[in-house]
């Protein structure tokens, strides 16, 4: 079985932009492209189609030749900054359930079932011909989201032979989600840069795919930049995903492992270390589970996470570490001390933590989530201006 290469599939993630404000989808796709694809203007139910979004494609759908003799594809683009509020603000997260029956955000779960029906449609006609042949998701930023629930759904309905490819994608679902897709797709080949915002997004206890699996990291970039999101940045600041995607072998690019269930206690006179980096976003969520973990308190804030969201979930989180703090000298130490990072991680002026109460640790979430959530709004404005 064929698989797309890095090349191909940023290719595909940036082209389907071209979509946006063009209905027809007329030569969609650069030459590349469409030497292993074929798209059709119009029309869904034949080789291939388009998806419109009021006056704009939002995804593109087509079958492969040569080595991909009869292969679906399907290209989701992200969105536009406008259309943006529903999921690049903590605020606005909620669950839903996913068709694997496993809670997701609701934001990227209600704009995959607005495409269902055509991509149902696509698939049925695909299907019929092409017995046994493969399925291609793709995306960038939003897109990415939407083509994870998409792969999801297709290994579900229609064949276990189906590949995600994401370049930048946030976070879809929770832990329960990230098993039950890792297990369901084929092969699953998640892109990031180490400085874009995005894929930090919506955080613990929402989990990547694939579950304790592997990114690409496709640079080395460090700190938290809101042009590294670009696909293709015209400002030639910071190379887009597609010139870090740029070979024809998922081998020659750089893996780093999941390592969010790797124990970690930060100790509150070191909050000075902490930065607004990828380093320290993944070891402060990282400290969070290990406190709640060693704590007994995992498995029911797990639970709790599955039927709230949003600022009900950090309420929780917040009264569960006031209860820990006062169970002895050694939980109080542990909270404060990852307290006092996410401070200096936020760029708080003022990092001492005066008490341990729920009104003190609410508010410090707040300024870490307010903090993370402007990066990554800026970083979606940024895309769509270059």
């Amino acid at each position: 079985m064929a698989m797309l290469s890095p090349k191909l599939a940023s290719e595909l993630s940036s082209s389907v932009y071209d979509l946006i404000g063009d209905s027809s989808g007329l030569g969609f796709g650069t030459q590349y492209i469409r030497n292993n694809f074929e798209f059709q203007r119009s029309g869904i139910g034949k080789t291939g189609g388009f998806i419109l979004d009021r006056q704009s494609g939002f995804a593109a759908m087509g079958v492969g030749k040569d080595r991909f003799q009869g292969d679906a594809i399907i290209a989701i683009r992200g969105t536009q900054f406008t259309s943006a509020a529903d999921w690049s603000t903590n605020a606005q997260i909620g669950l839903r359930m996913a068709d694997n029956k496993q809670p997701v955000h609701a934001g990227f779960q209600r704009a995959f079932s607005s495409l269902r029906p055509q991509f149902q449609v696509f698939l049925d006609q695909w299907r019929s011909s092409n017995p046994g042949a493969a399925v291609h998701c793709v995306g960038h930023s939003l897109g990415g989201a939407i083509a994870t629930l998409t792969a999801d759904w297709v290994a579900g309905h229609y064949t276990d032979n189906v590949n995600l490819y994401t370049f930048g994608a946030p976070r879809v679902g929770l832990s329960g989600f990230s098993i039950k897709n890792t297990a369901s797709v084929n092969k699953i080949f998640r892109c990031t840069h180490g400085a874009d915002l995005v894929p930090k997004v919506p955080l613990w206890p929402f989990i990547h795919s694939p579950y304790k699996g592997v990114e690409y990291r496709l640079d080395s970039s460090q700190g938290l930049s809101i042009a590294a999101h670009g696909m293709d940045p015209k400002t030639g600041a910071v190379p887009g995903y597609l010139s870090t995607a740029n070979t024809e072998d998922w081998g020659r690019l750089r893996t780093r492992a999941s390592d969010f269930l790797q124990p970690v206690k930060l100790k509150y006179p070191n909050r000075h270390q902490a930065s607004f980096s990828d380093y320290w976003c993944e070891r402060l969520s990282a400290a969070l589970v290990t406190i709640l973990r060693e704590t007994g308190h995992l498995a029911a804030i797990t639970v709790q996470a599955a039927i709230s969201g949003g600022a009900t979930f950090y309420d929780l989180v917040a009264q569960t570490l006031e209860q820990i703090a006062r169970a002895g000298e050694s939980a109080a130490s542990d909270v404060k001390g990852l307290l006092g990072h996410m401070l200096a991680f936020a760029g708080a002026v003022v990092t001492t933590v005066a008490d341990l109460t729920y009104k003190t640790i609410r508010t410090i979430f707040d300024m870490l989530l307010k903090r993370l959530y402007a990066g990554v709004r800026e970083a979606l404005a940024w895309v769509h201006r270059s």
